[in-house]
């Protein structure tokens, strides 16, 4: 059915963010210990090479308005997936340092690409009804990718590294047929606009949630570099054990786009986000308070369903946007979370060196996300952002 064309889309984006972004860049984290053991690269080198993808991801962000105004948004995005097939392909040839930090920070470029333009249309044109739906399909790509990449990468480790990076093509180009499937050109959409009541959003309040944005993304840095360390090592309980919380944090990412989804439709997405950034703020927070088992899993499983929060704002976003507002909404959104990823990289590492505390990270992100929450709940009596 031609209404039903939206969710063939939906589907494609999840399968392209889950290709880029949950292969494509999570699978890096799980492969590091592997590249360094086979000396393709050295320790810091590798470290680099996650900066240089850090780097790619803001100059897709810069370069998507240039590119929007020069090509077809759908061309764009087609070809973006196209081009992260490749260099998860491509990592798997020991060209040393320089070859995998190129393909990497592509990688990074072509992450921000489809996260603005796949977010924008299939948010733009997804009915009104639909939206929470459609972002949440979308954003458990991400998490699919996560779950999988670290499922895979250890299994197909004891065959070395380059077999590791060819089990993830593999299911990366699997991902790529049905993406392409999904940006097919199609015959009709519902291009609607927002028709409720609600909350309408003014300049100093989308300014107010590019903030709260920034603060999401600095918030997840501590978890998303230093969980597996603290557990391991900080605390003693070893590498496997690190391992199993951190495949654990996986399978929360896949549930938490749905989860949210019926947060949105009891709440509405305003509110719903809200919540989600309390949670947030409670769960990232907690272990610098205690390190039992129970703060352990809960903070595992509220961070692990972090992409939840993503699928939220995107779709808080379309409803307090027109349709044409979408792109340059979407690169906003990917911009400052970028800047706000690049910053925290740089500034939680520091403070950790000089601290030598996890629980200070850890209390730092979870004030963050808590400074989050206060700017993104909904303002009334305010018209669309076009």
């Amino acid at each position: 059915m031609v209404e039903r064309e939206w969710l063939r889309l939906a589907i494609g984006s999840a399968a392209a963010m889950l290709l880029a972004m949950g292969l494509g860049r999570f699978s890096y984290t799980a492969m590091v210990p592997l590249l360094i053991e086979a000396d393709w690269v050295s320790s810091s080198e590798a470290g680099f090479v996650g900066g240089v993808n850090l780097a790619g991801f803001l100059l897709g962000a810069l370069s998507a308005e240039w590119l929007r105004q020069k090509l077809s948004l759908r061309f764009v995005v087609r070809a973006s997936i196209w081009i992260s097939a490749l260099a998860i392909g491509a990592s798997a040839i020991d060209g040393g340092f320089y070859w995998l930090a190129f393909w990497r920070g592509l990688l990074g470029v072509t992450v921000a690409l489809i996260m603005i333009f796949g977010l924008a249309l299939t948010t733009a044109l997804t009915p009104e009804r639909y939206r929470s739906l459609g972002t949440a399909i979308i954003f458990a790509g991400v998490g699919l990718g996560i779950f999988i990449s670290g499922a895979l990468v250890p299994w197909f480790a004891r065959f070395g590294v380059v077999a590791a990076w060819m089990g993830v093509a593999v299911v990366g180009g699997a991902a790529l047929l049905i993406a392409l499937w999904g940006w097919r050109q199609p015959r009709t959409f519902y291009l609607s606009e927002p028709t409720s009541n609600g909350s309408k959003v003014t300049q100093p309040y989308w300014a107010m949630l590019l903030i709260a944005h920034a603060l999401f993304s600095i918030g997840l840095v501590p978890h998303a570099i230093y969980w597996v360390d603290f557990i391991a090592r900080g605390l003693g309980h070893g590498i496997i054990v690190g391992g199993l919380y951190w495949s654990g944090a996986g399978m929360c990412a896949v549930l938490g786009p749905v989860v949210a989804y019926y947060l949105a439709r009891w709440l509405g997405t305003g509110w719903a986000l809200v919540i989600a950034f309390l949670l947030l703020s409670a769960g990232i927070a907690a272990p610098a308070f205690g390190s039992g088992i129970t703060i352990l899993v809960g903070s595992t499983v509220i961070f692990g369903a972090q992409p939840g929060l993503s699928a939220l704002i995107a779709a808080r976003a379309r409803d307090l946007g027109t349709s044409n507002a979408m792109p340059a909404m979407m690169r906003q959104m990917i911009l400052v979370n970028a800047i706000g990823a690049l910053v925290a990289g740089f500034s939680f590492p520091a403070l950790f060196d000089l601290t030598q505390n996890y629980g200070l990270l850890f209390a730092v992100a979870g004030v963050a996300m808590g400074l989050g929450a206060i700017l993104s709940m909904p303002r009334h009596g305010c018209s669309h952002l076009t």
